[in-house]
């Protein structure tokens, strides 16, 4: 068992990479949830938890499921390497630009779920507040489904 002393006995870039993880708590992060790599799905989830012992990270899927899920919010527990952390809102130095014809996980409108697009014109920033810059993409989302399901633009 680690205490809070142990963590100060780990490498500079291992303690650096444990306090990476437990900011992230009751932060909104990219989650890849499945393990079957042909269904790679990716949602936007809350972070509960980091249990420094087993390097995994408790999210939480805070839209509720579809009927087969019985309309639940579903926990799981996922190892780092299943987590993408968003920038900071009010941190633009963590913000990385994309040029267009970049591949890229965004996020779906109206959506939890990340999908593969790719980025079509270089980025827009926008001010909303003072400190607040928003950066906007025209993407196209990748058409993986037989159905057609998702739109080009």
């Amino acid at each position: 068992m680690k205490s809070d002393s142990d963590i100060s006995r780990l490498s500079p870039s291992m303690r650096s990479h444990i306090e990476a993880c437990l900011s992230l708590k009751d932060e909104q992060v990219a989650a890849r949830v499945t393990s079957d790599a042909e269904k790679d799905e990716w949602f936007v989830v809350k972070v509960i938890n980091f249990d420094e012992k087993t390097k995994e990270f408790e999210v939480l899927d805070e839209e509720p499921g579809d009927d087969e899920e019985g309309g639940v919010q579903k926990k799981y527990k996922l190892p780092a390497s299943c987590i993408i952390p968003f920038p900071k809102r009010h941190d633009p130095s963590g913000t990385q630009e994309f040029p267009a014809g970049r591949n890229v996980l965004a996020v779906y409108p109206g959506t939890t779920a990340l999908y593969k697009a790719t980025v079509i014109s270089t980025p827009r920033k926008v001010t909303i507040l003072v400190n607040t810059v928003i950066i906007q993409y025209l993407l196209e989302f990748d058409d993986d489904e037989e159905d057609g399901a998702l739109p080009q633009r």
